[in-house]
């Protein structure tokens, strides 16, 4: 697969190294915090790569903990290039922080579940679509909806197109019968599901309305995996309430992880999924 190198996810890499040294080290967070003339918050944000790096932070962070010379080296060379621009650089007044940090780990994953409820999920959005719903959202200004549909085109380009990662979908059969811009809109977006479902390293499942109750019925939600940190969790609530991208919690990682693995059993197969999305497009008005 291809392999993406975002300033976001080099903050990641770079943070945890902080944290493997610290604990080599015996030192705590507060002890880093007095090193630095900082708060406790700042370390934290930085070992989880959720904080803009200093270069020279990381120098002194890592001299304090003892490592060599050469890793102190490595690392600052790494967090001077963390400090370059990411790809949605251009698109940085309609990204924020929570999100800009989910695109760059997402650059890094190798595997992502995608559970939605009410829409085909942004990756395997077409441009009619994608725009349809921009235009609906309330969240979303005039002004920038063109912005926040090309950038979500653009990430899909770079993820599913150059086959950056494994993704797995599961929708809701509702998903396949909401005519977001039209019933035309609709067949040419149920058309491109199908399309993009054949791709060796896309699986598309649906879960019928005859299910009833299922694992996810909490909500929508954007799992990652990756091969040498720990999952990460993408909720998406009400856009007034905001959204939370997770790479800290054990027990939240935890439980999407289950749910995630709960629905690809509990919705129809890939195959069945495809015969089933062949049926509703053909019961289009």
């Amino acid at each position: 697969m291809a392999t993406r190198t975002d300033p976001a996810s080099l903050r990641r890499r770079i943070g945890a190294r902080l944290r493997h040294f610290r604990s080599q080290a015996g030192k705590t967070t507060n002890e880093a915090a007095e090193e630095l003339g900082c708060s406790r918050g700042k370390i934290s944000q930085m070992e989880v790569g959720m904080y803009r790096l200093q270069h020279r932070d990381v120098r002194d962070l890592l001299r304090f903990y003892g490592a060599s010379e050469s890793e102190v080296e490595i690392a600052v060379e790494q967090a001077k290039r963390s400090a370059e621009p990411s790809w949605w650089a251009p698109y940085a007044d309609v990204v924020e922080d929570w999100f800009a940090f989910f695109l760059g780990s997402e650059g890094e994953a190798v595997r992502e579940f995608n559970y939605e409820q009410l829409v085909v999920p942004g990756l395997l959005q077409t441009n009619d679509y994608a725009a349809a719903l921009t235009k609906a959202s309330r969240s979303v200004s005039a002004e920038n909806q063109a912005k926040v549909t090309s950038l979500r085109l653009e990430r899909q380009r770079r993820v599913v197109e150059q086959n950056s990662l494994k993704l797995d979908v599961v929708v809701e059969e509702g998903v396949l019968r909401r005519p977001i811009g039209g019933w035309d809109v609709l067949r040419a977006q149920l058309t491109h599901m199908l399309e993009m479902s054949k791709l060796p390293h896309v699986g598309v499942q649906v879960i019928p309305a005859s299910v009833g109750a299922h694992s996810g019925m909490d909500g929508k939600f954007v799992l990652l995996e990756f091969e040498d940190f720990s999952p990460g969790v993408f909720l998406e609530g009400h856009p007034v309430l905001g959204a939370r991208y997770d790479v800290e919690d054990p027990v939240l990682i935890d439980t999407y992880s289950s749910i995630a693995n709960a629905l690809r059993e509990e919705a129809l197969s890939q195959s069945e999924s495809a015969r089933f999305i062949e049926g509703v497009l053909a019961g289009l008005p």
